[in-house]
């Protein structure tokens, strides 16, 4: 007991005194998330919106814990089992105690917020159906919790082969353009003339009911047994038929917890040098980049080889592929074929966000940037150069491509707008990577997408703000409407925007890096992120030959 009260403690810590930046962000979003799910609990009870929506909601929130892992790979847990492999104890008694710590999370609030819609549905029927209800909240959100816990390990062993990795750039991509165009055939029904100018809109002529079929499905699945618990107790039914849904969610849950619990005690059973990828560059796949012989010809030829061998850049590079032909499958079959050549814009704001902790992900290699006389300059352009042509053209050629096949009349407007994201995009990337440098394990010590790579997500959301604000300025001679007065001006305004960030960001990343570049170094041989926000106050001495001098240097 007093050890799982250790681990307990040394969580909250980690918790309370580490960068809380994503945590907090985290969890105001998951909490209008909670609150909507709470919001279609009280349309639910006042029978204004068909029941069968809630078990959608509580269903949403279900999927999350499954492929929240696969969302953000890379990232490290709060407490790594592999910390406390060498505690003198047996790895599954470690696992037992490091389990009753798993609970403390974002999430675990967020779910259980959610989860408070089955009081909000149970408060008209009594105390007893209330009493049911908050059992069914403890057991669902133990069930949630101990999904996720699994699905987190199951991943991390998954990205450590190729077949893996495929498997996390599909589900990942397939998530994102559900994300970005899920919504694009449901409105293609409401609105069918929205192309044309026409904002009418068709609605069905009954009221919208969940279908049973889906409604049976999801409350078959264990995700949805604590609702069952709740509508079985406001229907008066018998006893048994209310406590064998609770009986089961809390099985599942202790059985997910067996399972974490085995998959962590073999994680512990590891010996560092052992808990790595199998995946190698073979010489038979070798990249091979034919480019100028030149400073900046070297760093596209480096950084086109990096982009598909690094097993987290190859996740992203993924990613900004897959995802918007995912994309244009969805969007095709609907009626609003005329917004297929939008995509490029996602696309654009995609493969940035791919793109934006470069820096981080290439590690104390940094000391060579910073101790080649004009090697900088050189550096920011091929990482540039190398992004124009992985993700900048493909997007630009693809608008072009889906203008001529669907005749879209938003055609021109929707390569300005294109022309403005890659700009915005290609020239933000790098600045941004300097910026907000999501620092995990060095470069070398990284061989699988499994390994600690730090969180961007700060980052990441950033440079889509900053795409998507580019994006619009090519809509500015259209008035913010939906004609287009001119072909022209959209595609002039877009190659406008996207060429002055470029020339504007090239100084600005330059004259950062140069400034902060040791600080950022001394941050990345720690590992601590801090250092870097930390050295804007006093700036570490750098010492190349320190680092040069280093036992590791043979690997740097």
């Amino acid at each position: 007991m007093r050890h799982r009260i250790d681990f307990i403690s040394l969580r909250w810590r980690v918790i309370r005194r580490g960068p809380n930046d994503e945590r907090v962000f985290g969890l105001i979003a998951g909490l209008i998330a909670a609150a909507g799910v709470i919001a279609v609990a009280a349309l639910t009870r006042a029978g204004d919106l068909d029941p069968g929506w809630l078990a959608v909601a509580i269903s949403v929130f279900g999927v999350t814990w499954l492929l929240g892992p696969v969302l953000l790979p890379g990232v490290a847990p709060i407490l790594d089992p592999q910390w406390f492999r060498t505690l003198p104890r047996p790895p599954v008694r470690i696992a037992r105690e490091m389990s009753a710590s798993e609970a403390m999370s974002v999430g675990t609030v967020i779910t259980t917020s959610a989860l408070l819609s089955f009081i909000v549905v149970a408060a008209p029927h009594g105390p007893g159906v209330i009493a049911v209800a908050l059992l069914a909240v403890g057991a669902q959100v133990l069930l949630l919790v101990w999904l996720g816990r699994c699905a987190s390990a199951l991943v991390a062993r998954l990205l450590r082969s190729a077949w893996g990795v495929r498997t996390a750039i599909f589900q990942m991509s397939a998530v994102l353009a559900l994300s970005f165009a899920g919504w694009v055939p449901l409105f293609a029904v409401v609105l069918p003339n929205l192309g044309d100018g026409d904002v009418t809109m068709h609605t069905p002529p009954t009221e919208a009911v969940v279908p049973e079929s889906l409604v049976t499905t999801l409350l078959t699945l264990p995700t949805g047994w604590g609702l069952v618990a709740v509508n079985a107790a406001m229907s008066g039914a018998a006893p048994a038929a209310i406590a064998a849904p609770l009986v089961g969610t809390l099985s599942c849950a202790l059985l997910l917890r067996r399972a974490w619990i085995e998959l962590t005690a073999r994680t512990l059973r590891q010996p560092p040098r052992t808990a790595r990828s199998g995946i190698s560059v073979r010489e038979r796949r070798r990249v091979r980049v034919a480019w100028p012989e030149s400073a900046t010809g070297a760093v596209v030829a480096r950084e086109v080889k990096t982009w598909f061998r690094d097993p987290h850049r190859r996740l992203g590079l993924g990613h900004a592929w897959l995802t918007p032909v995912l994309m244009v499958v969805l969007v095709a079959p609907s009626g609003w074929a005329w917004s297929l050549p939008f995509i490029g814009v996602v696309a654009a704001a995609i493969a940035a966000m791919a793109a934006v902790n470069t820096y981080a992900l290439d590690g104390t290699a940094l000391w060579q940037i910073l101790t080649t006389p004009g090697a900088l300059r050189a550096d920011i352009i091929g990482r540039q150069v190398t992004w124009m042509l992985l993700f900048g053209l493909p997007a630009i050629v693809g608008t072009i491509a889906l203008s001529i096949a669907s005749r879209s009349q938003f055609g021109p407007l929707a390569v300005g707008m294109t022309l403005a994201a890659t700009g915005a995009g290609c020239a933000t990337a790098p600045l941004l990577s300097a910026l907000i440098p999501a620092i995990g394990a060095d470069a070398r010590n990284r061989v699988a997408s499994s390994d600690n790579a730090g969180n961007p997500a700060g980052a990441q959301w950033t440079i889509f703000t900053a795409v998507a604000i580019a994006a619009t300025i090519p809509l500015i001679p259209a008035g913010l409407t939906l004609t287009a007065p001119s072909s022209a001006a959209h595609l002039a305004f877009g190659a406008i925007v996207g060429s002055l960030t470029l020339l504007l960001a090239l100084p600005l990343t330059r004259a950062h890096v140069e400034r902060r570049g040791p600080a950022l170094l001394a941050a990345m041989a720690a590992g601590d992120p801090t250092r870097h926000s930390a050295g804007q106050r006093r700036a570490p001495q750098f010492d190349a030959g320190a680092i040069l001098r280093s036992k590791d240097s043979d690997r740097i």
